[in-house]
């Protein structure tokens, strides 16, 4: 997941029902599930600073982490997010940080993210510019040990002409070198079912895994509200039924579902939406309470979500309650690959009974 969260122009199926949905564990649960996380860099005493303690807790061990490594820029380049820039001080590249990740992980991966639309033609349009990407990311990746590359452009909805078909032109290409080193491809996709993005594509044409970020619904509120949570409990079944749906039966198993463990905050009209926050963010806000009855009280039924406004703020999270509701809804449906954005600010994780 990029460290630039982008306002997705989806239309968002209004789905909502009446349903209801302490301790961190490791990344396995029952024979044959994984849980994978994202890490995102960003300046000393950000948020995001205290992911490096929170994987190390074990939780990881056996799953797998993405930490956000390079970017492409308007130009079409790869560029290294090196810790060395103070922008990036926290989760940052260096050498350390790398075998950090190792060290506390089964399987690892190179994210690379970008910004617009601009940057991403820029990439894929220009076949010197995707042979120069390509070179670039898999030998970093195969220095540094890493398992492989994950992929997060998120333009999907901005996609006009030969932007699909460049795009996946530079996923075979990728692919293609990735596999010749021994390394893998995993690929992001968006949370709507109507963009030229599909998921058995992206498969067919070299990815080793496909993620659905299934979240970020709040963007797309209705004008005055009710301000929707990150993920309602029947946006999300309708999304990632419909992924697998696109996945021929054979290649299901790599398929992941995104979830959040996150926080948002926007005006009482769910207009002006602050996301990518973090429990940590979200503990300093007016109103908060971790009164367990208070927060019953005030918990989503259509997401699980914990929502309250306060001085003419709206403000939402996902605690670990929520957290493991999603996870049980997506594991109902098949699939058997989660990942988690994000690691840091103290963002809830799993209960050891949701992963078991």
């Amino acid at each position: 997941m990029s460290c630039v969260r982008i306002k997705r122009a989806l239309t968002i199926l209004m789905i909502l029902c009446a349903l209801v949905a302490g301790v961190s564990a490791p990344a396995t649960g029952a024979s044959g599930f994984q849980v994978q996380a994202w890490l995102y860099p960003g300046p000393s005493g950000s948020a995001t600073c205290s992911a490096k303690s929170e994987y190390a807790d074990g939780r990881a061990r056996q799953g797998v982490l993405k930490a956000e490594y390079y970017t492409i820029d308007r130009t079409g380049t790869a560029v290294r997010l090196s810790s060395s820039n103070p922008d990036y001080a926290c989760n940052g590249y260096s050498r350390s940080n790398a075998e950090h990740l190792k060290a506390n992980s089964s399987e690892q991966y190179v994210t690379v993210s970008l910004s617009g639309i601009a940057a991403e033609r820029a990439l894929t349009g220009d076949t010197a510019k995707v042979e120069a990407a390509v070179q670039t990311l898999t030998r970093f990746t195969a220095d540094i040990g890493f398992t492989g590359v994950d992929i997060d452009f998120e333009n999907y909805w901005d996609w006009t002409g030969d932007d699909a078909g460049n795009f996946y032109d530079f996923l075979s290409a990728l692919a293609d070198a990735l596999h010749d080193s021994g390394l893998k491809l995993q690929v992001e996709g968006p949370p709507d079912l109507e963009t030229e993005f599909n998921y058995g594509t992206a498969l067919a044409v070299g990815a080793d895994e496909v993620v659905m970020m299934a979240y970020d619904a709040q963007y797309h509120s209705p004008a005055g509200g009710p301000c929707l949570g990150f993920a309602p409990y029947d946006w999300m079944e309708y999304l990632v039924s419909g992924a697998l749906a696109q996945i021929p039966a054979s290649r299901r198993g790599r398929f992941v579902a995104g979830l959040p463990s996150e926080a948002y905050i926007s005006g009482t009209d769910c207009e002006n939406v602050r996301g990518n926050l973090t429990l940590r963010d979200v503990r300093a806000a007016p109103g908060f309470s971790s009164d367990p009855k208070v927060i019953e009280s005030r918990r989503d039924p259509a997401s699980g979500e914990i929502r309250w406004t306060s001085g003419g703020r709206f403000y939402d999270y996902v605690d670990q309650k929520a957290l493991d509701s999603k996870l049980a809804l997506v594991r109902g449906l098949g699939v058997t690959k989660v990942s988690v954005w994000a690691l840091g600010g103290g963002n809830p994780w799993f209960s050891a009974s949701a992963l078991h």
